[in-house]
């Protein structure tokens, strides 16, 4: 849902950050709500600050309930970039906890030890290898150096999903027999669909990954090309998740008997999506039926 923007970055949010909220506001804890937001907000500025450093923009900042996600806008960055941007939030908050426990010194600074806790645990969080948190980005780009992104990517949402389960597990648990706290049930929650989501977060990486290679071309660069062979029956979107991170890839179009039909390359591929769909067949959007 959204908020409304700032200059031209659009600020939304989840709705079980209002129900984050809301309970913190029943329970009394509003305040230390808000010092973990302004936590989020020191996480997600030092992410900002390394994109922008970086030559990426920011499009959107969605607000979590853990988390405040920025979304970059153009060229998708290269795995060093993805890992200096994902690591930026985590070394933030871990170095800011740090801080105010040595500038705290043992001294009555409540709010110096609240604002520490909320930034140790925000750090810590993050740091769970699991899509989609920073712990998770950071290996996905560490994968993708040895593995196919897609397989990367799935690795990475399999253990965002399990992650999630096992949180939801234990603050049910934990709810029933322990105390009646639900921020871990609400996390886990949130863990689950966000995971799920990245799927769609994997597609729209890959077109900008292409729209990158294109843009190398047009600069008067160079690629290295990729051929690869699939069935005449498979659907055009199936066949986008076959393309080779770094690399220009054409797809040689093969019948039964192995025997080449055609072939499409990237910008085709991308014009065959927009004209015929994704569930169109190789085949059949080649020839124009």
């Amino acid at each position: 849902m959204r908020l409304g923007f700032v200059r031209d970055i659009s600020i939304e949010y989840s709705p079980l950050l209002l129900l984050l909220l809301v309970w913190m506001a029943i329970s009394g804890g509003l305040s230390d709500c808000l010092i973990a937001l302004l936590a989020l907000s020191l996480h997600e500025a030092a992410h900002t600050v390394m994109a922008g450093a970086l030559g990426q923009r920011v499009q959107r900042i969605e607000l979590q309930p853990f988390g405040f996600v920025a979304r970059m806008q153009g060229l998708s960055a290269g795995w060093w970039d993805t890992l200096a941007i994902a690591a930026a939030g985590p070394v933030c908050s871990l170095m800011t906890a740090l801080t105010c426990l040595t500038v705290r010194g043992g001294g009555e600074y409540l709010f110096l030890e609240r604002f520490g806790a909320a930034n140790f645990s925000i750090g810590l969080i993050n740091l769970l290898p699991a899509l989609p948190l920073d712990g998770g980005r950071v290996l996905y780009a560490a994968l993708e150096r040895c593995i196919s992104d897609q397989a990367a990517l799935r690795i990475g949402i399999a253990l965002g999903v399990l992650t999630a389960l096992a949180l939801t597990a234990l603050g049910v648990l934990l709810l029933l027999y322990g105390g009646i706290n639900p921020t871990l049930l609400i996390f886990g929650v949130f863990l689950f669909v966000a995971a799920l989501r990245e799927g769609k977060r994997g597609q729209e990486a890959r077109l900008n990954a292409m729209l990158r290679r294109h843009n190398d071309i047009r600069q008067g660069g160079c690629v290295a090309v990729a051929h690869i062979g699939a069935h005449k029956g498979m659907r055009v979107a199936d066949a986008l998740t076959r393309l080779q991170a770094g690399r220009y890839t054409v797809i040689q179009i093969l019948d039964d008997d192995m025997r080449s039909l055609g072939q499409a390359d990237e910008a085709r591929l991308l014009a065959l999506l927009a004209e015929y769909g994704p569930g169109a067949r190789l085949l059949d959007a080649i020839r124009g039926h």
